[in-house]
């Protein structure tokens, strides 16, 4: 075979049972060195259109794969080829489908619209910016014609496809012909149309929205299984991150995954026991006890608890994905690879978004299948308990992600606050910089303004806790308490009164009583309204103490 119909050979086949894709390139030394030599002025002018030139020869390299470290000699070393400057080397040990099927489609495409720095090492999945060109003896020589388009076969181009396709049977796992089953874009494109003809408009429409439930469920699993299966482990064997490193990027992932693959296979045991093909389509009769089943008891503490750890630390997820894309080259080459059909085309920051968006749908959906359940008496009652226990999760999983963020808010202002800054409560208690945080609870907090006996207003920070309402103004960038005409800016909770500022629809006094000489504070809002929210809350603190 000459090296030229080697190149034209450049294709990729499975291996082991579907489980593995391998690149193969075929460069072969011919017998006849004469004939090898009167060849080489010829093969030269042919290949320059491909904008790179392949020279095999007898050594092969020694260094050992970071994937099996296993030393790469002539029996187990498959392919090694270089562009631009760039060598890349694969053997076969059982690289993951979902990594070669990626690879394969990236270099595929950089090969088709004539890119030729492409920087991912196949075997081991890490750049080689200096390769050992003494060791590797397979040595490329640029051309002028570089950047002209190279043509990739007809063979390879189909295999794109078929990549993805056996990605996704391999990542549904169990799933895969249920996948299959929900591929068209409604029920009625599923059932024979004869069969539909029989049925009345609400319920076509109800087996509609159904269907769409089943088949968004399908989509979110497929997506959590990217998450964990192809970013998520991918990440810890490709780039060597550590777990807590990946954990904080995916929270609580694993739960998020089991809890939903649980919910996708009720939803499909439901519609297997509810008709085939065969009968001429299946009709889903009774679906408001498999709602109440996932929204309810155990199954509805798991979402509230996984959801609410997950959704409070979507936007900290986020940022930290970000960081690490700044900064890590090879978290950097390793979503360069993986931003392919491989994955759908989603990003991690991306995939992140869906799961926290997902939670918020169900209403939507259970609302849409109640609308067309009429005259389903048991049903109906069961799908308006469903949605009466999903909304109350989402308000669960609002709470925590409000708890969280008002946590993060308090150490914020902690870390902003004077180390030394210091106030003496009316009581005489002293309250430092520390308190803030040792066993308090930030309720509220935002701007207000503080009337001093000048009748002058002064801008505060205002923090409402557990027990007390503090006081900070800003000095130098940092936050200390706010002074007041010697009165004291830590207010107790504690036989606190609060009235309205008569004629003056944006303040607020607050009485210190239960002492010899009551101490009022007059404190103004932006808006009645926001005077209002502040009266309520401070009252419902008052209350819960």
């Amino acid at each position: 075979m000459h090296s030229s119909d080697c190149l034209k050979t450049l294709y990729i086949t499975h291996l082991h049972s579907d489980l593995f894709i391998h690149l193969l390139a075929c460069i072969l030394q011919e017998k006849d060195k004469n004939k090898e030599r009167e060849r080489d002025a010829k093969d030269k002018e042919k290949r320059a259109s491909n904008g790179h030139l392949f020279t095999a020869v007898m050594t092969v390299p020694t260094i050992p794969c970071q994937q099996c470290n296993k030393p790469i000699n002539t029996r187990d070393f498959c392919t090694i080829f270089s562009v631009s400057s760039q060598y890349f080397f694969i053997q076969n040990c059982g690289l993951d489908i979902l990594i070669l099927s990626s690879l394969h489609f990236k270099i595929n495409r950089a090969l088709k619209h004539g890119v030729y720095n492409i920087s991912y090492a196949l075997c081991t999945f890490r750049q080689m910016e200096d390769p050992p060109l003494k060791s590797l003896k397979f040595l490329s020589q640029s051309t002028d014609s570089l950047h002209k388009t190279s043509k990739v076969s007809e063979s390879t181009e189909s295999l794109t496809d078929e990549g993805t396709e056996m990605m996704d049977s391999q990542l549904m796992g169990e799933f895969e012909a249920d996948a299959k089953d929900l591929e068209a874009d409604s029920w009625s494109f599923t059932v024979d149309k004869k069969f539909l003809k029989q049925l009345k408009k609400d319920v076509i429409k109800r087996q509609d929205v159904i269907y769409e439930l089943i088949q968004t469920e399908m989509h979110h699993v497929r997506t959590l299984k990217i998450m964990a299966d192809v970013y998520s482990k991918g990440l810890l064997r490709e780039v060597q991150l550590e777990v807590q490193t990946v954990e904080k990027m995916f929270p609580m992932l694993d739960d998020v995954l089991d809890l939903h693959t649980q919910f996708f296979s009720q939803l499909l045991e439901r519609k297997k026991e509810s008709g085939s093909q065969e009968e001429g389509g299946f009709v889903i009769r009774k679906i408001g006890d498999v709602l109440v089943s996932q929204f309810s008891g155990s199954s509805a503490e798991r979402m509230k608890k996984v959801y609410g750890k997950f959704c409070s630390r979507h936007n900290e997820a986020v940022n930290f994905y970000k960081e690490l894309h700044t900064k890590d080259k090879r978290f950097q080459a390793f979503i360069k690879v993986m931003s392919s059909p491989v994955v759908r085309r989603l990003s991690i920051s991306e995939c992140i978004l869906l799961v926290t968006q997902r939670i918020t749908k169900y209403p939507v959906l259970l609302q849409r299948i109640l609308q067309h359940t009429k005259g389903m008496i048991n049903d109906h009652a069961d799908v308006t308990q469903g949605l009466k226990l999903v909304k109350e999760v989402i308000a669960a999983v609002d709470n925590k992600v409000n708890e969280h963020e008002k946590k993060k808010r308090l150490k914020e202002v902690y870390s902003r606050t004077d180390s030394k800054s210091i106030m003496r409560m009316k009581s005489g208690q002293m309250f430092a910089r520390e308190d803030l945080l040792r066993g308090q609870k930030l309720i509220h907090d935002g701007p207000l303004q503080l009337k001093n006996s000048a009748g002058r207003l002064k801008d505060v920070q205002a923090l409402l806790l557990r027990d007390v309402i503090v006081f900070l103004q800003e000095k130098d960038q940092k936050y200390i308490f706010a002074s007041l005409d010697q009165r004291s800016t830590v207010i107790s909770l504690l036989k606190l009164i609060v009235r309205e500022v008569a004629n003056e629809e944006k303040g607020l006094f607050l009485i210190t009583a239960g002492i010899e000489k009551p101490e009022m504070v007059e404190v103004y809002a932006s808006s009645k309204e926001e005077r209002n929210t502040w009266m309520q809350l401070i009252q419902e603190a008052m209350q819960s103490m």
